[in-house]
């Protein structure tokens, strides 16, 4: 291909060099590639060498804007190949640079999915929690083996939340509420069942059917 003529730091990321070949620069790349390839000025470098060098420079690159991408909040894997790509990296890159954050563990999808469903599900239901995490690319069998779709406990305690705060809340609201929050219709049952026996609904007229529609 020709002769490394020169070498110089980039003057706004310090950890790239600018590649210059027979006086001409070429492009710019990772200083720690280069470094470990142990290219220098002077040194002739063939056309397969300097593919395989822009090769490792956009492998170091993309695993720093992983790291720095997962330092930021907690990613399911799809989500940093998604990020990835939309940087630009082809991809042969990604690829190994998810196979890279494998073996320095710094991707669970399983730990993920355990770790956001147990902030959600004080919020939101099975269904919307599932949803999310669809969208953010975690497998299916993942998020049925760690989220029963048919039960949702914490149902009744957003509903108390709700009513506290919703005071001439019905019945049919309080359903509709919980429906928009993801929950099952058996959980939402079971929670408008509970705070009837409890006597919450005990000061609202509610002379409306009761709503057979199914949320599932």
């Amino acid at each position: 291909m020709g002769k490394i003529t020169d070498i110089t730091k980039q003057k706004r990321n310090k950890t790239r060099v600018n590649i210059f070949i027979d006086g001409e620069f070429v492009c710019g790349l990772d200083e720690v590639a280069v470094a470990s390839a142990r290219f220098k000025i002077g040194d002739e470098i063939s056309a397969d060498e300097f593919k395989n060098l822009v090769k490792k420079s956009e492998l170091n690159s993309a695993f720093e804007r992983a790291v720095g991408y997962l330092g930021l909040a907690p990613r399911a894997r799809k989500e940093i190949s998604r990020y990835l790509k939309d940087k630009g990296y082809d991809g042969e890159v990604i690829d190994a640079t998810l196979a890279k954050l494998d073996a320095y563990h710094y991707i669970d999808d399983y730990g993920y999915a355990q770790t956001y469903i147990k902030s959600k599900s004080k919020k939101y239901g099975a269904f919307r929690i599932a949803a999310e995490l669809r969208q953010k690319g975690i497998p299916s069998d993942i998020i049925y083996e760690l989220l029963d779709e048919g039960a949702d406990d914490s149902a009744l305690q957003v509903a108390r939340k709700y009513l506290s705060s919703h005071k001439s809340a019905d019945k049919q609201k309080l359903k509709r509420f919980l429906a928009g929050r993801g929950f099952s219709w058996d959980g939402i049952s079971s929670a408008v069942t509970a705070l009837s026996q409890e006597g919450a609904f005990d000061n609202i007229y509610d002379d409306q059917t009761e709503e057979t529609e199914d949320y599932d």
